[in-house]
């Protein structure tokens, strides 16, 4: 009664996240039914996106208009839903994010986007125009997002996951801002992630490794099969470099939902910082994260900008992706004497990556390594991936509910043998400075956790 009348809310920021925090024992939930009837009960349901079919990709163009991307008609952005770009992989969904998120920001447009897990700042999970959701909207949506939660407990549905709550609050942000255009982040699979609630102006598969098998699947085409739930009937999907067996799963769901499709080396290219799509050529772009596999990704962002009907002003898409930025990235600090490099690397494939990064950045090789994992993701073949890059190593307790011990991340692992087990990240990450030569570097990496404490740690000096 009396809370419905209450205009201010009551709720602390800090409250905020403690509270949210306290659905995290309900685990991880795939399925969206909960979701849709979360969201119908906060009024959402008809701000999740229809696309305007004006824009849509329809087959091979005529080569004539080639040189640029087809007109869009915008809707009013008053009366219409946010469009969603939807985004889906096991590496890469993040930076994707960011390119669509900076360049459709560049472009005037108001742009949300939703990244997971967060690294230092848990208001990284949803951002608009570049900027964090600020501790006061915070707090305010917390508060409506917690009563309404609260109607749902003892129904058919149950309550709400800590995921869950966390999208919605970023739905319910983004229909408040009017955003224009929101880059959304998969949290798990596809499919049956919260996420997929969406009707998308166009949707993303960056990449297909084996990861979260034991929700997914044990082969690539099974976990592809997971990854392309996210793909609409008649909405277009741009495909990234994907194993063989991985794209043809993508590629028959896409047929069975005649979405069209654009892939990687085939409809889209990247070489020395130029982009060519089907209907333009991009030149001049530098991505602003650093990674190698960073042109990947931006040429697939720009492609899904063209693809959803939003690419308004071709001209500063160079200006959108060197502006793009994404914590725990191969991001570069320093900090007593020592380099370090930050980035959530946690599956082989990612791992591969890594490696090749820090050859092509000239880092002096192996290097230091401060590491910690989580339930979920297998120890051994992460770690025989990066051990050519690896000297002498510290695993740290990550503090989460799903951390591993370190003993038990030594003893996966073969490569660790000599690896020293480490009670917090605080001091592993003083252990790393004593065991680390001045001027050398030390690599912090195998989960976005482990990433955002050491980075924490080192912000506080």
């Amino acid at each position: 009664g009396a809370s419905k009348s209450r205009d201010l809310c009551t709720l602390s920021f800090e409250d905020a996240v403690a509270r949210l925090g306290d659905f995290r024992h309900r685990g991880w939930r795939l399925g969206t039914d909960r979701m849709r009837e979360f969201l119908r009960r906060l009024g959402l349901e008809d701000k999740l996106g229809s696309p305007d079919d004006s824009g849509l990709v329809t087959g091979d163009p005529d080569p004539a208009s080639r040189t640029a991307p087809p007109p869009v008609r915008f809707a009013s952005p008053v009366t219409r839903s946010p469009q969603y770009i939807h985004v889906a992989g096991t590496n890469g969904k993040g930076s994707v994010c960011a390119y669509l998120q900076s360049i459709l920001f560049e472009q005037g447009l108001r742009v949300g986007a939703t990244y997971s897990p967060y690294v230092y700042d848990v208001r990284e999970r949803v951002q608009l125009d570049r900027d964090l959701i600020s501790k006061e909207d915070f707090a305010r949506l917390t508060e409506r997002l917690l009563e309404i939660g609260e109607t749902m407990e003892g129904t058919e549905f149950g309550g709400p996951t800590e995921f869950e709550m966390k999208t919605a609050l970023g739905f319910l942000y983004w229909a408040e801002k009017k955003a224009d255009y929101v880059a959304l982040e998969v949290g798990m699979g596809g499919r049956l992630d919260a996420t997929n609630v969406v009707d998308p102006a166009c949707s993303v598969i960056v990449s297909i490794g084996l990861d979260h098998t034991e929700h997914l699947g044990d082969t690539l085409a099974k976990i592809a099969y997971e990854k392309a739930g996210i793909i609409k009937q008649g909405r277009p999907v741009v495909v990234g470099d994907l194993p063989a067996e991985a794209l043809e799963a993508v590629l028959d769901v896409a047929g069975q939902r005649a979405a069209p499709v654009l892939i990687f080396g085939r409809d889209v290219s990247w070489e020395n910082g130029t982009v060519k799509t089907p209907s333009a050529t991009y030149e001049g772009i530098v991505p602003g994260i650093k990674g190698a596999a960073q042109g990947h990704n931006v040429a697939l962002a720009v492609a899904a900008i063209e693809a959803a009907g939003a690419m308004r002003d071709p001209s500063v898409v160079p200006l959108g992706a060197c502006k793009a930025r994404l914590p725990g990235r191969f991001e570069v600090r320093q900090y007593k004497g020592r380099k370090f490099i930050l980035d959530g690397a946690h599956n082989p494939q990612a791992a591969d990556h890594l490696i090749a990064t820090l050859r092509r950045e000239g880092v002096d090789l192996p290097v230091s390594l401060i590491t910690g994992r989580l339930q979920g993701h297998p120890v051994a073949p992460f770690f025989a991936a990066l051990a050519p890059a690896v000297g002498k190593a510290w695993v740290a307790k990550i503090d989460f509910h799903r951390a591993l011990e370190p003993i038990e991340v030594i003893e996966s692992a073969p490569e660790l043998a000599s690896a020293l087990p480490c009670g917090s990240a605080r001091e592993a990450l003083d252990a790393a400075i004593e065991g680390t030569a001045a001027g050398g570097t030390v690599l912090v990496t195998g989960s976005f956790y482990i990433v955002g404490e050491v980075g924490n740690l080192i912000s506080a000096g």
